[in-house]
């Protein structure tokens, strides 16, 4: 990656040792400070250059530049803010602070709550960079001076960066240089590139395509279990992403894909029991959508939600579709009449697709409460349904496998318990059938363990009295 920067790093050329006259007069009309500017200019590039000629890494790379710009400007923080234009939310990247001892910059979260400022915006889409040499000016609006009051800025200098992806590199209360922007242009290519380059290497590690995945708008997203989205050029993995609440945002929309629902209505769904006020309401919304939209960016270019007059939706140009609509078609499937060996296909077709609760990290929070139970049942069902035909067909290995399956995701199932006991003890097995009795007592309450033992009585093809032999 240091050879990308090559090109771009041209030294400031320095004034020779002696001049001709025509010379002398043209460097006259320069102060003193512009000229000593230009000299450590260059002396500086050309050591970052050299120094990142070492690496590969954009991490590394991004955060010598930072403290580069740090030491050179004498700021006290330099970073990288994204911006996402669509949805007005700022937020803080890779930063430097030249302080050893500060480790965490709690307040720079401010970033994902203000307000987007009108002349940043306009000087992203201009290229423009920021100057603000003391934020009590009067030509400082009064939405900037507190943005700025916020995050403890005194004098702030910016410079835009851009496309794919846009922000902007900041340098906060800088001491020497300033105004003096050209060395900031410079260092903002570097981190620009940077960024670009940590998406390219995060898009191929997320590099796995799944078979039913034919164009880059198709979308496959998986609730059962931990919730999955896969494209066509990698997968999305909610564990990876460990954001709570924004997953709850989303997994929200995608359940409920109907409709567009305001940040009003998703927060009253998922948090009623929260006080807060409207504002800070659109605000947090609007901030997971941006966290989710950065996070799925490496392997999706388009917007799987989007924001309209009505709020917030599922993307209609998405082809999206998701493991419980499989599992629904499949299931409704199965309540046909059909030969035994075709029903059989779809219900393991239909088992297989189920990994657990929908969207297992919220399946006990109240509004998804009903459909994770719903799925759930319909999952014991099926289950049952099939270990009955394979019992039927002296399957054994086949009740084993699935009964064992169901046990895991289920435990609750008392069928699921009877048909793996029945299956060992067809099998020979009868000890290990009897430690399976053993071991639903200690799993099932006491009613539970209460009907499976009515279960195993009834059948008239076990052995009762050396299943629950002392």
């Amino acid at each position: 990656m240091a050879n990308l920067f090559s090109s771009f790093f041209r030294p400031v050329e320095k004034p020779q040792p002696v001049h001709p006259p025509s010379v002398q007069h043209e460097f006259s009309q320069y102060d003193s400070e512009y000229i000593k500017y230009c000299i450590e200019q260059e002396q500086t590039i050309s050591k970052l250059e050299t120094c990142l000629h070492t690496t590969d890494d954009p991490k590394e790379i991004a955060m010598r530049t930072l403290k580069t710009a740090c030491d050179f400007y004498g700021a006290d923080w330099a970073s990288v803010i994204d911006l996402d234009l669509s949805l007005g939310v700022w937020s803080h990247g890779w930063w430097h602070n030249p302080d050893p001892n500060i480790t965490a910059i709690l307040y720079a979260d401010e970033f994902e709550n203000l307000k987007p400022m009108t002349r940043w915006i306009e000087a992203l889409k201009k290229s423009e960079p920021i100057v603000v040499l003391d934020v009590n000016d009067p030509t400082v609006t009064l939405e900037e001076r507190r943005v700025y009051e916020k995050l403890h800025a005194h004098s702030v200098m910016a410079f835009p960066y851009g496309p794919n992806p846009v922000g902007f590199f900041v340098l906060r209360n800088p001491t020497r240089y300033m105004g003096r922007i050209s060395t900031m242009k410079t260092l903002a290519y570097v981190l620009h590139r940077a960024l670009a380059q940590k998406k390219t290497i995060d898009r191929a590690k997320m590099a796995l395509t799944p078979d039913d995945i034919h164009s880059d708008t198709d979308v496959i997203i998986n609730l059962f279990g931990n919730m999955e989205i896969c494209t066509s050029t990698g997968i999305w993995k909610e564990q990876d992403f460990k954001s709570p609440k924004c997953s709850r945002v989303v997994a929200y929309l995608l359940l409920q894909r109907k409709a567009s629902h305001s940040a009003l209505g998703i927060a009253d769904a998922l948090y009623p029991e929260d006080d807060i006020d409207p504002e800070t309401i659109n605000q947090n919304i609007r901030s997971y959508i941006y966290r989710f939209r950065r996070s799925l960016e490496p392997i999706f270019k388009y917007q799987l939600i989007e924001y309209t007059a009505n709020g917030y939706r599922l993307n209609p140009n998405i082809n999206v579709m998701t493991d419980l609509q499989k599992f629904d078609r499949l299931w409704e499937q199965a309540q046909k009449k059909l030969p035994v060996s075709q029903k059989a296909h779809i219900l393991k077709r239909a088992i297989h697709l189920y990994r657990g609760s929908v969207f297992e990290t919220a399946c006990d929070d109240h509004w998804l409460v009903g459909i994770a139970t719903e799925y759930k049942l319909k999952y014991i069902g099926l289950v049952n349904e099939l270990l009955a035909i394979l019992a039927k067909y002296d399957d054994y290995n086949g009740v084993n496998t699935f009964a064992m399956q169901a046990l895991k995701l289920t435990p609750e199932n008392i069928k699921a318990y009877y048909w793996l006991i029945y299956a060992m003890y067809h099998s020979g097995a009868i000890e290990l059938a009897r430690n399976e009795v053993q071991r639903a007592k200690s799993v099932l309450t006491s009613e539970e363990y209460d009907t499976l033992k009515k279960y195993l009585s009834q059948d008239d093809t076990l052995a009762y009295s050396q299943l629950f032999a002392a």
